[in-house]
């Protein structure tokens, strides 16, 4: 998570011996005001680097098996990660150790009215210089309770991260990019049958049905030893709907919080209602990831409810800036709402993103 990932700064600092005691009252204002002025893009990395110590380390959802990292400061950091509206903080313990104070409490994050994510944490702030800083910070937030997720199996060094990256290009619509990386996997596990999806999605996008076949044949012939929501789910890239439908609710059975499965899923439901239903748990478990809010907009905006769909579509723009499918999708959203002039807007946005997004700028010039 971005915070986490920004505010990974290492230790304990040594404290001199002149200084003073820290006030819980002082400790209090620190923590609160530190972190809630984390919004407002460039305007706020200034005062979030002057909190962070020298040696500061972060422990990011220790739920899953990760460990404390070290913090580097980034002289190109540009503020992007701090795009939430507001932030709110509540305390809820503050023990004073001399020098030291240990911080307990829960950070809520707001996108266009909505709580995105909810965080509790656990943080040591010291002096340092003679100013507050944070030492030691570790933080869980709420979504990491669900494990139902659509895990690969491959023992593959990296494998988790580029499976990742490719997921994330395929929820994004980057199809060229989730197929390379796709076709980057193959090749460095043969056996590793998950690794086609990005494969499989290009194909299906394309409507290439001799290369979908022959890429699903291909991945079948690797399941042994693949999760049953592996098998599944790459039996559902096919052009029979309601086969297509029923592996993918198989699949749910074995990963039923996995974002990427309920958004394909939820995709084809011509009930708008119970698309939403079916997305809402996903949005539970990644409150701000592109594809879960682009596609509860969409259903959003078939069930009629256009505040709603705002939100999402607001959400994926600020959470996912460089990605030009979110424009795209806010620009249908204005042009649907009669807005024709923010339509453009959001269309040419997306076109300049990525060139190859020809369809948003005929659309803009459409207007």
């Amino acid at each position: 998570m971005k915070k986490y990932v920004i505010l990974a700064m290492a230790g304990f600092s040594v404290a001199s011996c002149n200084q003073s005691p820290l006030s819980e009252q002082s400790v209090r204002a620190f923590a609160v005001s530190h972190i809630e002025n984390q919004v407002g893009y460039a305007d706020a990395v200034e005062s979030f680097y002057e909190g962070a110590s020298s040696e500061l380390k972060v422990w990011t959802n220790p739920a899953w098996k990760n460990k404390p990292v070290d913090f580097v400061f980034d002289d190109d950091n540009d503020g992007s990660n701090f795009y939430e509206d507001s932030i709110n903080v509540t305390l809820h313990d503050v023990y004073l150790m001399g020098q030291h104070a240990n911080v307990m409490g829960t950070i809520e994050y707001y996108i266009a009215g909505v709580n995105t994510i909810h965080r509790n944490f656990s943080g040591i702030v010291t002096k340092e210089d003679g100013k507050m800083k944070w030492s030691r910070f570790v933080g869980v937030d709420h979504q990491t309770l669900s494990k139902g997720f659509l895990w690969p199996s491959t023992d593959m060094e990296g494998g988790m991260n580029a499976y990742g990256k490719m997921r994330s290009a395929m929820m994004n619509l980057e199809f060229e990019k989730a197929k390379n990386i796709s076709d980057s996997l193959v090749e460095a596990d043969p056996s590793w049958a998950t690794a086609h999806l990005g494969q499989l999605q290009y194909h299906w996008v394309n409507r290439d049905i001799e290369s979908l076949n022959a890429t699903r044949e291909l991945a079948e012939t690797k399941l042994e030893g693949a999760s049953r929501a592996e098998a599944h789910f790459i039996k559902s890239y096919t052009t029979d709907r309601e086969l297509g439908n029923y592996h993918l609710e198989q699949t749910l059975i074995f990963a039923p919080a996995d974002p990427m499965v309920r958004v394909w899923y939820a995709w084809g439901q011509e009930d708008a209602e119970r698309a939403v239903d079916i997305l809402e748990i996903a949005w539970n478990r990644l409150p701000e990831q592109g594809g879960v809010n682009n596609m509860l907009g969409y259903k959003y905006m078939a069930a009629g409810d256009m505040d709603k769909a705002k939100q999402h579509f607001e959400i994926f723009v600020r959470a996912n800036a460089d990605v030009p499918n979110a424009y795209d999708s806010y620009g249908e959203y204005y042009l649907t709402v009669g807005d024709t002039a923010m339509a453009k807007q959001m269309y040419m946005k997306a076109y300049e993103l990525n060139n190859n997004w020809t369809a948003s700028k005929e659309r803009a010039e459409a207007l």
